[in-house]
């Protein structure tokens, strides 16, 4: 069943009032069905039981009552019934068969008012080619029927009658599917606008939400629409409002330590001047493990900083020249492919990738960058063959300050900000940050940003 319904909520409201419409113009049809059949044996039966009702008060002295006119094989009847009074009643016509239960009982039910009893013995129906050679008036197919009853009349008599009467024959008329066509065209047209006044604000809380999370400070929805679309939106913007004084807040406490505690560290620096050689050389460690923590959490705040501005972006370039960067300092970092042309924060975007290739170099080896884009993103790879990340920690080492290894010196390990700032950097573009172990060993780290 899900692999049926269409994947858009779109769609899915859309077969959902066609199914409910055609499931009503069943229903619809089978009550008309029922109607229609009920009647027509109401007025069939009404028809021909005051038929057999005339003809056994008054017999014919023929077999039939009154003379046969031209105009057919054998003639037609002229008070459309054929009437036989026997000594004995014959059974049914072999290739007759019994009429339908609701003909059958509305015929005995009118007999038994006028007659006082109920006369018939048998009721047989068989199909006969039109006497009269033209179609019968009306709108629909019909067929021809012959009636013939067994009668057990007052006074020990016994008689046969047979008359005809139309069936219509099952089937909906040309008419009506073109009503039901009719109904079908104008309730999609109706259904499709319907859906897109519905859908719409769904994609418009989506392209913001999308938006929201490359740039918190974009501006706020307009509340219109109506009341349940204004309720949305109103809360929507509480939500960007609450995020943005949230990160803000973070950013700047951040930014604060970041700076307040560079005052002590650099007064401490300035009395190790007074120790001896051994003291100096483990307190100046510390200090620098200290500063160290500080300078990441400055970058963890510059990565969540929207302050800069978003511009066209070669990614091309700015690959070429991050790998001359490494090249400078003897580290060998290979390119391949071609990077596209997006907008956004420079910086920022600089500061991701050299997070990653500073990673990829720390842990292992014959790094490279390969790049690739389509129509609607692209790929930046950065890849490298080393001992990996187990698959328990692949998605723990973009927590902030969390390293695979907690033995790990600063020096060697880092603080366990690297990771974390590129994928912040990295959505807070609208892109995503895979990181996954590479065959025959080595680490794979995949940044996609939508072009």
């Amino acid at each position: 069943m899900k692999v049926l319904l269409p994947r858009s909520l779109a769609g899915r409201v859309f077969l959902i009032i066609i199914a409910g419409l055609v499931v009503a113009h069943l229903a619809s049809y089978a009550l008309f069905e029922i109607e229609r059949a009920r009647s027509i044996d109401h007025f069939s039966a009404a028809e021909i039981s005051a038929r057999i009702i005339e003809a056994s008060r008054n017999p014919p002295a023929a077999t039939t009552a009154g003379p046969r006119e031209p105009g057919g094989p054998g003639g037609r009847m002229r008070n459309r019934i054929r009437w036989k009074e026997t000594d004995a009643l014959p059974a049914p016509p072999a290739d007759a068969t019994p009429p339908g239960s609701g003909f059958d009982v509305e015929l005995r039910r009118l007999l038994v008012e006028s007659l006082g009893e109920d006369p018939v013995v048998w009721m047989a129906v068989a199909q006969r080619p039109n006497p009269s050679g033209n179609p019968p008036p009306g709108p629909g197919p019909r067929q021809f029927s012959l009636l013939s009853v067994g009668l057990k009349l007052p006074g020990n008599r016994f008689a046969v009658a047979e008359t005809p009467f139309m069936q219509p024959m099952r089937g909906i008329p040309a008419e009506a599917w073109t009503s039901i066509a009719l109904v079908f065209f104008v309730t999609a047209l109706f259904s499709i606008w319907a859906v897109r006044l519905a859908v719409q604000p769904l994609w418009m809380l989506a392209n913001a939400a999308d938006r929201l999370s490359r740039n918190i400070d974009e501006p706020p929805l307009p509340e219109q629409g109506a009341g349940e679309i204004r309720s949305a939106t109103r809360a929507f913007n509480r939500m960007q409002d609450r995020l943005k004084r949230h990160v803000n807040s973070r950013a700047l406490a951040f930014a604060a330590m970041s700076h307040d505690i560079r005052t002590p560290l650099t007064r401490m620096r300035l009395r190790l001047e007074s120790l001896g050689p051994e003291a100096k050389e483990r307190l100046g460690e510390n200090l620098d493990e200290i500063e160290s923590i500080a300078k990441s959490v400055l970058e963890l705040t510059r990565g969540l900083s929207a302050e800069e501005a978003v511009v066209d972006v070669d990614l091309g370039a700015m690959v070429r020249r991050l790998a001359e960067d490494f090249d400078t300092m003897g580290l060998k970092v290979a390119v391949r492919g071609t990077g596209a042309t997006l907008r956004a924060r420079p910086i920022a975007l600089r500061r991701a990738l050299t997070n990653l290739v500073e990673n990829a170099l720390k842990y292992g080896r014959e790094v490279e960058i390969e790049m690739s884009e389509t129509r609607t993103s692209a790929t930046i790879a950065v890849s490298d063959r080393g001992p990996g990340i187990p698959l328990e920690d692949l998605k723990k080492v973009v927590i902030p300050f969390y390293r695979v290894e907690s033995s790990r010196n600063r020096e060697t390990g880092g603080a366990g900000l690297g990771l974390a700032i590129a994928k912040d950097i990295v959505e807070g573009h609208g892109g995503e940050l895979l990181l996954e172990n590479r065959e025959g060993g080595g680490l794979v780290a995949t940044v996609r940003l939508p072009r």
